[in-house]
């Protein structure tokens, strides 16, 4: 008698839970996500339609698509909205929130761009229901400060530059001003010599020559008519 007791017990309680109505549940997600950072963000929102009585839930995040079973991380959490924190492939942090939860994922790097994909599971009260969103495509951009440090030289270099093509400039410039000076000066020189050495002969009766040293005109037996 005790064991049909117990027997017409559990068919009561499995015919409640099959009368039970399933939820439907929505998980949406964004659908691209850019970053310089490399800590990054990734919002799930879920909604149960006609349900406020939820309090447990499990959010999975998976790369690529679920079926091929790449889980990043995993955790479960309650209405309490406490952060919490998980370990998987990569270390995620996630803050519950009214209708979402926000996964922070630790340390990421350009090579991890790529599809992710949220799944909501809602575990208690019964019926159980989950779904999975559209994935959202995570790329996170070359190091800023290694980008920031290659524009910092190429500009150094670039002043470099100008400043040497600015002295080129100048010397030149200043070398065409002064030849023609130079050699004015010169075919001067040469014509006061000539002129020096005719006045020596005709104020003389002794022959003369006048010779430049490289430093001064001297004097000397005439060799010549001027």
């Amino acid at each position: 008698m005790k064991e049909l007791f117990q027997l017409a017990t559990s068919l009561i309680c499995l015919l409640t839970v099959l009368k039970i109505p399933a939820r439907a549940m929505k998980v949406s997600q964004p659908e691209k996500i850019i970053v310089g950072s490399h800590n990054i963000t990734l919002k799930c929102k879920y909604d149960i339609t006609g349900d406020r009585e939820a309090q447990t839930f499990r959010v999975t995040i998976y790369r690529e698509k679920p079926e091929k079973g790449n889980e990043v991380c995993s955790a479960s959490f309650n209405h309490t909205m406490e952060l919490f924190e998980m370990r998987g492939a990569l270390h995620c942090k996630g803050q519950p929130d009214r209708g979402s939860v926000s996964v922070t994922f630790i340390g990421m790097n350009k090579s991890d761009s790529d599809w992710y994909f949220c799944r909501v599971e809602k575990l208690y009260p019964l019926p159980y229901t989950e779904d999975t969103g559209n994935g959202s495509w995570i790329f996170i951009k070359p190091d800023v400060v290694e980008t920031k440090r290659c524009a910092q030289v190429t500009q150094a270099t670039l002043i470099i530059l100008t400043l040497t093509g600015i002295f080129l400039l100048y010397s030149v410039v200043i070398t065409y001003l002064h030849w023609p000076l130079g050699a004015t000066a010169c075919i001067l020189g040469m014509k006061e010599a000539v002129d020096m050495k005719c006045e020596l002969i005709h104020n003389s009766d002794e022959p003369a020559t006048a010779t430049w040293n490289g430093q001064r005109w001297e004097t000397g037996p005439r060799q010549g008519k001027c």
